[in-house]
């Protein structure tokens, strides 16, 4: 069975129209981009049965406004791999380059890898082969992403037992301990039809290793998708995690956080 890595294409500078401040990037960075396709990879039956993997490349522009236009892949492995290859592609949001102060539109494009003899591996680590729904409700395959639906995401055991996760799995970071840093690091991440999550970013920062133990928590949940028109939709979200230093914690590097 298989097993899908990205990785960003080597030549940079065929990739962008004109010269960039920033290069484009999708939200998370990188090590997003590799949870989120452990996550989501479905490997098509027939190409596992026979053993065919490979890269390919897909090309695109990301807009000035993080739409995407133009993807198609252009370095093709097998009918069903490309068609797998851009499904995962859409459930990725991307961050424009930036020019001058400005967001800017430009060409980039990203490797896939499929493997799959480490399939098996994979679908055993992360405890399933294909992604199962709750079966109430149809799922809407669009790949839209909606901020406002009738029935918003909540935390599979409820948002008390959230808090609770939070409470018991928190370790507040010794680099922030030493620096007195505590605050609320803002997260942004999309819930999607299966309940788990994708697209794990920052929109307020804290520093002090703070912003990293937030997304470790977030990592750990599952949730109850969105709900619209009688479908499971992908829903963005944004959630707080607090960071607060009890008194014996400050100018101190050890003890716990209560």
């Amino acid at each position: 069975m298989g097993f899908l890595l990205l990785f960003f294409s080597a030549n940079i500078q065929s990739q962008i129209q004109y010269s960039v401040d920033a290069f484009p990037t999708n939200v998370g960075g990188k090590s997003e981009l590799k949870r989120i396709f452990d996550q989501e990879l479905i490997y098509p039956q027939d190409a596992l049965s026979k053993k065919i993997g490979g890269k390919l490349e897909v090309v695109f522009v990301i807009n000035a406004d993080s739409t995407i236009t133009d993807a198609k892949v252009v370095q093709s492995i097998a009918p069903d791999i490309d068609k797998e290859a851009m499904r995962l592609f859409r459930l990725i949001q991307w961050v424009p380059a930036v020019r001058e102060g400005k967001r800017v539109a430009t060409n980039w494009s990203v490797w896939f890898t499929f493997e799959p003899e480490k399939y098996a591996k994979l679908s055993k680590k992360r405890g399933y082969e294909t992604i199962k729904y709750n079966a109430e409700y149809s799922v809407d395959s669009s790949a839209t992403i909606y901020k406002i639906v009738e029935q918003m995401p909540v935390y599979y055991k409820g948002n008390y037992a959230l808090q609770d996760l939070i409470k018991d799995n928190l370790e507040y970071p010794k680099q922030a301990q030493l620096a007195n840093i505590q605050g609320t690091v803002l997260l942004r991440f999309i819930v999607e039809p299966s309940g788990m999550i994708t697209n794990i970013g920052i929109e307020k920062s804290v520093g002090g290793g703070c912003d990293q133990e937030a997304i470790r928590l977030i990592e750990m949940t599952k949730w109850r998708a969105g709900v619209l028109g009688n479908k499971w939709v992908r829903t963005y979200m944004t959630m707080p995690i607090y960071f607060m230093l009890n008194e014996d914690f400050k100018d101190n590097s050890g003890g716990e956080q209560k």
